[in-house]
């Protein structure tokens, strides 16, 4: 037999029985080995319940356990993959020796919701009458006019100007300037990390004001976008959380100022002194120096400036050196930088690289659409595949369109893109019967440029094309599906509008997806986290969309397919005509549009903000969804605007204009997309199935952590105190 990994029982025998037993053809030792499994699975077993006895190493559903011997408050469930309360039941002891100062409601507010917070004092914020023996120099009553950074603060968590007083109550987010109140500032929005990808060039003359060649923008699309900051971790557990502990949108004058400070010190040869620009900037620059080779942009070289109207500076800044009666020492500037527009512009007479990459963080609410997040749980195994990997530098391809090609010849295949780059794709064929997966590797996100305003997509009879965790833009996705083939598309962004304009507008209404099946057949098309525009599919079609955003552009989202174009190869002659999505099924998904369809077979914990005609009724269900009063669906079940048969037209029009969706920003690009207001009625805000929201930011459950939030917060404030949470994204 083969050798055990350990055959630590047979290694206790005396070597004469272990000599006899391998003449006998060693039964002993298969005998043994089947026991020593057993004592393995038994020792592993009494390891595991050593490991349950703390917090720190204990498995998940033990958490709840020993929170009840602490007597903690027991929390509404939330989902552990979204998050795990097992830091709130470790900091229970420490939360009651600190019972009532802000770091401790700080620091309980991140562990019970897992956002970011921050405590704010509000006694410290109202302007009263100081005493002459404890004055507060820092407490002045109007603020310094001169101060721009701290004129720009007033509002957000980090001001510190002082108001009067206000005494309605805090904890119905009402009041918040009063002697006994504490303010929670969360932030819903994260900040997700872009790594190197390549800049946007703009081109002379392509917009107003972009005269001169060397300007940049950071989003591949195009568009502007406000970059984020990407927390970094607080050093004390006594300390307030300040800006760089927050995914907060960045700021123009800290950044300036910061670098300014940088190279005034090097003029005197002195070390400066790091903040944002650290271990870990909030951004940095990469130039291609030579084929295969990039060189980081110091920040000595950046500054920070406003670029709506776009400039270039100037090559160098004089300051001030060591000696005073010296002339100043002059310091190179290799690029400005706009953070909150997301521009950038080479300084006069600088070489302009031809390629530029950039590493960045955008704010978003959830890993919906292409994005540069872990996708590991959701990454298909090799099994028995045939690999083809993408890489612009390294290969061994160095395009999507000759891995595809290589791929035909296999039934089983998948294209990996292992870089961030541009690629250009026409055409793509599955042969009948063949399963193809193109997507990126994880912590990418590759971008596919559809040539000549569309990519044709053949699918033969059987196929599957799966496409994951990719950005496609320039056309729409043309889909001719012969009958069972599939097309599945996971975390991806076929971008709303096809492509964005400067100023972040859709460049069209045109749709994002138009899958023609054939005459006869049934083909499926499975969308999962996927950002999308105007789908179009038809009665051959299945159409299943999970967590997904599908964009109207102010028309319909999911309109009937029209009638084919004789345009060409493929020929049109044994596919569908023009007609309605035949099955539909909308999970857990935000429609911003209209809703066309033959059979509704399932909607659930969907927000559809547009009418909704459906053509056979009799069969389907929605169900804990929000539907626009004059849809036409299938039997409803706990949907909103809900309302009793009969009642009188005042009544219905008064629910029906309080009871509706009011989103952050219903635009691609903007990073409080589809995201709901917290002044949302509550019978969307709390209306799913599990009482969380309705849409496709659903699995978040972020009514569950507010409750869970307000519930802790009653055990841990000092008598007299009132808390109140806001949002600030």
């Amino acid at each position: 037999m083969s050798p055990s990994p350990q055959d630590r029982l047979y290694k206790l025998l005396p070597a004469i029985h272990r000599a006899k037993d391998t003449l006998q053809g060693e039964p002993l030792r298969a005998l043994l080995a089947v026991m020593e499994r057993e004592f393995l699975a038994l020792e592993e077993d009494i390891g595991q319940l050593h490991d349950n006895w703390f917090i720190e190493t204990c498995q998940e559903w033990v958490v709840p356990y020993i929170g009840d011997l602490l007597k903690v408050r027991d929390l509404v469930p939330v989902d552990p993959g979204l998050f795990s309360q097992r830091a709130y039941v470790a900091n229970s002891l420490a939360y009651r020796r600190r019972k009532g100062t802000a770091a401790m409601l700080e620091q309980l507010a991140r562990d019970v919701t897992g956002w970011p917070a921050r405590a704010v004092e509000f006694f410290q914020r109202v302007g009263t009458t100081q005493h002459v023996n404890h004055p507060r120099l820092a407490s002045l009553r109007t603020p310094d006019l001169r101060d721009s950074n701290a004129l720009e603060l007033v509002g957000s968590p980090f001001e510190n100007a002082t108001r009067t007083v206000d005494v309605r109550h805090i904890d119905n987010q009402r009041g918040k300037h009063n002697l006994p109140n504490v303010g929670l500032f969360l932030w819903r929005l994260e900040a997700y990390p872009v790594v190197l990808a390549p800049a946007f060039r703009v081109l002379p003359g392509s917009e107003p004001g972009a005269s001169d060649a060397g300007l940049f923008r950071f989003n591949v699309l195009g568009c502007d976008t406000h970059l984020f900051n990407l927390p970094q971790s607080e050093t004390t557990l006594s300390s307030l959380a300040g800006e760089l502990n927050v995914p907060g949108p960045l700021r123009r004058r800290p950044l300036y100022d910061e670098l300014e400070a940088r190279r005034a010190a090097l003029a005197q040869d002195r070390t400066p002194e790091q903040y944002a620009f650290g271990a870990a900037p909030p951004f940095s620059l990469h130039r291609e120096t030579a084929p295969n080779t990039l060189e980081e942009v110091s920040p000595d070289e950046i500054v920070i400036c406003d670029l709506s109207t776009w400039h270039r500076p100037a090559a160098t800044l004089p300051y001030p050196g060591a000696d005073p009666n010296a002339p100043p020492v002059n310091r190179n500037i290799l690029v400005a930088v706009d953070p909150v527009l997301g521009r950038l512009a080479f300084a006069q007479g600088r070489p302009v690289p031809d390629t530029l990459y950039v590493s960045y963080a955008y704010g978003f609410s959830s890993e919906v659409g292409g994005g540069f997040y872990d996708r590991q749980e959701t990454l298909l195994p090799l099994e028995q595949r045939d690999v083809y990997r993408v890489d612009t530098r390294a290969g061994p391809y160095n395009s999507v369109v000759a891995a595809t090609g290589a791929s035909a010849a296999s039934a089983n295949a998948l294209v990996e893109v292992l870089d961030s780059e541009r690629y250009p794709l026409a055409t793509l064929t599955v042969a009948a019967g063949a399963r193809l997966e193109l997507r990126a590797a994880n912590l990418q996100r590759p971008v596919l440029d559809l040539q000549g305003g569309r990519c044709r997509v053949r699918l033969g009879e059987g196929a599957t094309l799966v496409l994951s965790g990719l950005l496609v833009r320039g056309g729409v996705l043309e889909v001719h599906a012969s009958d069972n083939a599939t097309l599945d598309l996971r975390h991806c962004t076929l971008v709303p509008g096809q492509d964005l304009l400067p100023d972040g507008q859709p460049r069209t209404k045109a749709p994002s997806l138009v899958v023609r099946g054939a005459k006869d057949g049934d083909c499926t098309v499975l969308l999962n986290r996927c950002i999308t525009g105007p789908i179009q599919t038809g009665r051959a079609s299945t159409l299943r969309l999970e967590d997904c955003i599908v964009d109207g552009l102010g028309g319909l989202a999911l309109p009937s397919l029209p009638p084919p174009l004789d345009e060409g190869p493929p020929p049109v002659e044994p596919y569908e005509g023009a007609g309605r999505t035949g099955a539909l099924h909308v999970l857990a998904s935000t429609v911003l549009g209209g809703t066309e369809a033959t059979v509704l077979v399932l909607a659930s914990d969907t927000l559809f903000t547009g009418r909704v005609d459906v053509v056979q009724r009799q069969e389907g269900c929605v169900r804990f969804s929000y539907v626009p009063p004059d849809s036409r669906v299938p039997q409803r079940f706990r949907c909103q605007p809900a309302y009793a048969e009969g009642t009188p037209d005042d009544v219905r029009l008064e629910i029906e204009r309080r009871v509706k969706p009011v989103f952050t920003s219903d635009r691609y690009g903007d990073p409080g997309y589809c995201q709901l207001r917290d002044d949302t009625d509550s019978g969307i805000r709390r209306g799913a199935s599990d009482e969380g929201e309705m849409g496709v930011f659903h699995h978040l459950q972020q009514p569950q952590r507010e409750a869970n939030l307000r519930a802790s917060l009653t055990d841990y404030l000092r008598f007299g105190l009132e808390a109140g949470f806001f949002f600030v994204t």
